[in-house]
């Protein structure tokens, strides 16, 4: 009997640890977030209006494009805004710098000089020093790692997702009509590229034999030109950027699609999700340690915005 009774509260405790990752994962997963989730604002007035990455630390790095002049912008810095806020230049004397990722050695990798029909991609170690990783025609725009250090770009001018070994080699990862407009570029879970298109406010897969497919096209996002601006993946969830439509989006997987944050005001108002606003939101980026999202916006005197999502 007393063996009967052990192993009954054996399963009851196992059956408890299973409800509990379940509801852990689903958390996880992008789904179900609370609505009572607030943006605030971590710096403001701000130049940095492009790219956002985070690293280990908690450090955020933000290219500054700056306004276009003739093809390129004339944005000239990367920043770095520490976890207390304070903000300093990791580099500077670029012309328009873009997309951004920074390895866990700390090394932020930056699109540079993309209007002259190439740019290049420029490796920035901790201590400031620039070298120039390739050059890639067309318009390279959006930077991503795997987890062995390959660098992935998308491409605004031409239909590629090109592909930077650690040795410096560059292939075409992926060619699709579909991709001509891509910015935004960050991998799920399952080790497929997730694309946002600009141009067209679509939301593209990529597996992990190139093939391109559509995950679904955010509606009404595309105002004069400018649709998405950069996206983030968390868990089963695609965050992207109305810029545009001063809206922040998400997408699920399945091509479920909502407005998360922002009222399509072109301010810089906090608040709850619903009654928070955002001026032109551009690039976006999460940080999985600390479980928040951070914005940069493109539109008024410019800011970093956070959201934390759990």
């Amino acid at each position: 009997m007393k063996a009967c009774i052990k192993i009954t509260r054996v399963k009851a405790l196992m059956l408890f640890m299973v409800f509990t990752i379940s509801i852990t994962l689903f958390s996880c997963n992008g789904d179900g977030f609370d609505p009572d989730l607030k943006v605030e604002t971590v710096v403001s007035p701000f130049s940095g209006n492009d790219a956002v990455s985070v690293d280990k630390y908690g450090n955020i790095y933000v290219s500054e494009f700056g306004r276009f002049v003739g093809a390129n912008g004339n944005g000239t810095r990367v920043f770095k805004i520490s976890q207390k806020g304070d903000v300093t230049e990791l580099a500077s004397n670029l012309t328009g710098p873009l997309g951004n990722a920074i390895d866990l050695q700390g090394n932020l990798y930056v699109v540079n000089g993309s209007g002259g029909g190439s740019g290049d991609v420029l490796k920035i170690t901790p201590d400031g020093t620039q070298t120039t990783v390739t050059t890639i025609d067309g318009f390279p725009s959006g930077l991503t790692l795997d987890h062995n250090n390959n660098l992935y770009v998308s491409n605004f001018g031409t239909p590629t997702v090109h592909k930077i070994n650690t040795k410096g080699e560059v292939t075409i990862f992926a060619s699709d009509p579909k991709l001509a407009g891509g910015v935004g570029i960050d991998f799920d879970r399952k080790g497929n590229l997730i694309v946002g298109n600009f141009a067209t406010a679509d939301i593209l897969s990529i597996d992990q034999k190139g093939n391109v497919s559509l995950i679904t096209t955010i509606p009404n996002a595309v105002v004069n030109g400018f649709g998405i601006g950069y996206i983030t993946v968390v868990g089963n969830s695609v965050f992207a950027t109305g810029i545009g439509v001063n809206k922040i989006f998400r997408v699920s997987m399945d091509g479920t699609t909502e407005e998360f944050a922002g009222t399509g005001d072109p301010a810089q108002t906090d608040g709850v999700l619903e009654e928070a606003s955002f001026n032109g939101p551009n690039g976006i980026s999460s940080d999985p340690y600390d479980k928040a999202i951070y914005i940069s916006e493109f539109g008024g005197t410019g800011g970093v915005r956070k959201i934390k999502l759990y």
